[in-house]
């Protein structure tokens, strides 16, 4: 078990009139927290790095796309009609 020593000799540490009035502008201290702890929100429209990304994996999509329609159109021209008989 840990043992503790409380230090009464000492005057406790009081902080300045300046920097508790600067605490008491609740709104100010809000904004401070909000742009400290949370990431900022900006739209893709805005961020160059997330839009470009975003562009490229469409742009790969589409030349994928593309890509399997011609080759399912080649399969179709080259395989042989069922309609025919074979070996009668």
């Amino acid at each position: 078990m840990r043992t503790y020593k409380v230090n009464r000799t000492e005057t406790p540490k009081v902080p300045s009139k300046e920097s508790i009035e600067k605490y008491k502008d609740f709104s100010a201290l809000s904004h401070e927290y909000d742009k400290m702890v949370k990431r900022p929100k900006v739209p893709l429209y805005r961020d160059k790095k997330m839009f470009l990304v975003l562009l490229l994996i469409a742009l790969v999509a589409i030349l994928l796309s593309q890509m399997g329609d011609e080759e399912s159109a080649e399969q179709d021209q080259d395989e042989p009609t069922s309609t025919e008989q074979v070996g009668d």
